[in-house]
């Protein structure tokens, strides 16, 4: 059996509307983090193959973002190992995303991709990740 996973970008978050998202990663660690949790995955569900794929950089609203693929030879298997995939995608890479909202003058919302709801507002969209969010104007916001 053969499952896939195809995230794309919504329209809204928490009823805004969405403008884009902007992943960032350090790409050898994520990539490190994507090969562990393949490996990991493959056996807890003794699949046949796992494939992750995550894009980075700007991600307009209806594009992929992230793909997942497991096979396995029985489709229960398949289900659960994608699901299980997917979800330490967002639990472990090191990826974050800028949320950017149409019309939105306060500026975009940094997020790990396991924040849910949670994530530091950044004035017009600038910041560091990990380096405290100073947006210039020197206000960064929690948000959740």
């Amino acid at each position: 059996a053969l499952k896939t996973h195809t995230g794309t970008t919504r329209s809204t978050f928490d009823s805004k509307p969405v403008a884009r998202l902007s992943y960032q990663s350090y790409a050898p660690l994520a990539l490190a983090t994507l090969l562990a949790l393949a490996r990991e995955v493959r056996a807890r569900h003794a699949l046949t193959a796992v494939a992750v794929v995550h894009r980075l950089g700007p991600v307009p609203v209806g594009e992929e973002s992230v793909l997942v693929a497991v096979s396995s030879p029985h489709r229960q298997a398949a289900w659960r190992g994608g699901e299980d995939a997917l979800e330490l995608t967002k639990e472990r890479a090191e990826i974050w995303k800028l949320e950017e909202f149409v019309g939105d003058e306060e500026g975009a919302v940094w997020r790990a991709n396991r924040d849910g709801k949670a994530g530091v507002r950044v004035g017009n969209g600038a910041a560091a990740v990990g380096g405290g969010g100073d947006a210039g104007d020197g206000k960064v916001e929690e948000e959740g």
